[in-house]
């Protein structure tokens, strides 16, 4: 569609637009192009806000009934009326379109009062879902997102457990992080995986696109590029950086492909207990010798372990009724 005169639009954010105006505007804003104009107004906005009255902010979200106090508490009754004359520019165009047809107050949390959602995905499951923001977020088996309803006018933060793949919408005013209990990722807009489970020692990123950081609670900061894999082992706080010759293979899993790259028994096992939900036993610890190259897009989990069968003199037997997988070495030693 046609973008909306300066005048239109000014005039519409200031509450004085006709209804016809008002209408071609608020249809305009639902564009993303128009959405994009509108984001960086209301960033604007907020900045020159936080410019004015800087006393009143602290270096943490605080809930918006302490917010109140804290600018009781801090500034003037003329201070307030100002203030609230500079959230009204923000807010009402926003609560205005939202009677003509737009849910901008669903995308973005002014005051960082939002509430949380979370989403746990079982073993032998895997989703995908979209942000308000046009992020989008593979999650793998076993894995727990918590995530705001509406993201922040500075930041978009989530809280990540398990394993997913991100597709981070582009916003250098408003950067993307995934919080992994500590450690977090920092992101302007990006494709990368991140591995976080809680029962492993490490944590790993795998970076496809763009550039992310990963930041400890200590406060180091490690930068990561395109084709580049860093694994931070939580035990011994240290992290390393390696080339990884393979990252489209590590996040094959989010298209339904299982793949493995020299993998140990031990870790095949773990993520074929998160993939199909069955337990394994491995009665024989020789077969935890052999490291399997795999990818496969046939997910029957019987021929997936047919496959395994090729690679190594290693058994897997499949009990269906009790949905555990026995692992012994082949009596003959051969594959």
């Amino acid at each position: 569609m046609n973008r909306p005169t300066d005048k239109q639009i000014e005039e519409v954010l200031a509450g004085v637009a006709t209804p016809e105006d008002a209408k071609f505007v608020a249809e305009w804003f639902a564009t993303e192009e128009g959405n994009t104009y509108l984001d960086a107004v209301m960033t604007r906005e907020a900045e020159h806000l936080k410019a004015e009255t800087a006393e009143i902010y602290v270096d943490h979200t605080i809930p918006s009934e302490k917010m109140y106090h804290q600018i009781q508490k801090n500034i003037s009754r003329k201070q307030i009326k100002r203030i609230c004359f500079r959230v009204a520019a923000i807010l009402i165009p926003v609560i205005f379109l939202i009677g003509l047809y737009i849910q901008i107050n669903s995308r973005v949390d002014l005051f960082g009062t939002t509430e949380y959602e979370e989403i746990r995905v079982a073993k032998g499951e895997r989703i995908q879902m979209m942000f308000q923001d046009g992020t989008r977020v593979y999650i793998n088996s076993d894995s727990w997102l918590k995530y705001p309803k509406k993201f922040g006018l500075s930041k978009r933060e989530v809280f990540l457990v398990g394993e997913a793949y991100f597709v981070v919408a582009k916003n250098k005013k408003r950067p993307f992080i995934v919080n992994l209990n500590g450690p977090s990722v920092h992101v302007l807009g990006t494709s990368f995986d991140v591995q976080a489970y809680p029962e492993n020692k490490d944590i790993v990123i795998c970076l496809d696109e763009g550039h992310v950081n990963l930041t400890l609670s200590s406060a180091k900061e490690y930068p990561l590029l395109p084709g580049e894999k860093l694994i931070y082992n939580k035990e011994s706080d240290q992290c390393r950086i390696i080339k990884n010759d393979h990252s489209k293979q590590v996040s094959m899993w989010k298209d339904n492909v299982i793949s493995f790259k020299d993998t140990p028994l031990a870790e095949v096992v773990k993520a074929l207990n998160r993939w199909y939900n069955v337990n394994f036993k491995i009665e024989d610890e020789q077969a935890s010798k052999y490291v399997y190259t795999l990818t496969s897009d046939n997910t029957i989990l019987e021929k997936v372990l047919q496959d395994l069968e090729k690679i190594a003199p290693v058994k897997f037997e499949y009990d269906e009724v009790r949905k555990e997988v026995t692992v012994r070495m082949k009596q003959d030693g051969k594959k």
